[in-house]
């Protein structure tokens, strides 16, 4: 018989409907953390996150009712694992829906780069005239290279910019991605030290794990091309930010972009000397902020538990 499901980050509406037609009673309690997150959990079959709520060992019940989590979007790393998975509470999350957006956030930021699109819009806002001093360069036959490319959204930017733009991308993965090179027509790395002494520009598109905490470190950073460009969408601990600051501040990195932070907001003194940069482009972790990918995600969640529960 169908339960009932908690929401604790906002969700698209079309998602609690569904399920609320599928005879799920569905609470949208946006206020919950902590001991009353803790609290309410047991008597719930299952809860629906986004990025905000963090499910720690200390907050997950060793008791009740909660059977599923379901993460409305890409990423497990808000979730304690190996916590849920000791208790018998099943995980899910709805990589498909989001990729789309993200791989749209991620062309946009690296044409804004090559543009310099923020850096004219915010000069042009405060009375300043830089087009003395904003030649850019076309993605079009610039070395692009997508590590990660043999998951959904690395594989979506390699294609859009291969396709639509004409870049020459070059791809790494740890799986073997030559099935998805020959179709999207892009080159494959043997390795990443290799794709990024290759790359004009490297996106990052991995989840963060222990084996990818700053998979992008200093010495990683001192391989690229004089001037390359790194763009993260993915997650903030992914690239060593202070190296990359070092890198931006001496020349040796062109541009960054960023939709992810250590700190989000960030606070700490190095990353707002980052974000600060008028060679840094940044969004507020917006990558799966369109209401296409957000009503996907809902829908999508909505979706795993009616088969989860055969409702």
């Amino acid at each position: 018989m169908p339960g009932r499901i908690l929401v604790c980050d906002e969700i698209h509406a079309d998602g609690i409907e569904l399920l609320r037609r599928r005879g799920f009673e569905v609470d949208v309690r946006l206020d919950l953390g902590g001991e009353g997150l803790r609290a309410e959990l047991p008597k719930y079959s299952a809860v629906i996150v986004r990025g905000r709520t963090k499910l720690t060992k200390d907050l997950l019940p060793a008791s009740g009712g909660l059977k599923l989590i379901v993460r409305a979007g890409v990423g497990l790393d808000n979730i304690d694992l190996d916590a849920a998975n000791a208790l018998g509470i099943k995980v899910m999350a709805t990589p498909e829906a989001t990729t789309q957006s993200v791989a749209e956030l991620t062309l946009g930021l690296i044409l804004s780069l090559l543009r310099r699109i923020s850096f004219n819009d915010a000069a042009l806002k405060s009375g300043k005239w830089v087009k003395s001093g904003s030649m850019g360069r076309e993605l079009r036959g610039s070395v692009l290279g997508v590590v990660g490319a043999g998951g959904r959204i690395g594989s979506e930017v390699a294609r859009m910019a291969k396709v639509g733009f004409g870049a020459d991308v070059v791809g790494f993965d740890i799986v073997d991605i030559g099935q998805k090179a020959s179709a999207i027509g892009f080159r494959v790395a043997g390795s990443l030290d290799e794709l990024l002494r290759d790359s004009d520009i490297a996106t990052i598109h991995v989840p963060y794990l222990p084996s990818t905490h700053h998979l992008i470190d200093r010495r990683r950073i001192g391989l690229m091309k004089e001037g390359a460009l790194l763009v993260n969408t993915s997650r903030a601990e992914i690239v060593d930010g202070r190296a990359a600051l070092e890198a931006l501040k001496a020349g040796r990195l062109g541009g960054l972009a960023l939709d992810v932070f250590s700190k989000e907001p960030p606070v700490d003194a190095w990353e707002r000397e980052l974000v600060e940069s008028e060679r840094c482009v940044c969004t507020c972790h917006i990558g799966a902020q369109t209401l296409e990918g957000q009503r996907r995600a809902s829908l999508a969640a909505a979706e795993r538990i009616s088969e989860f529960f055969g409702a």
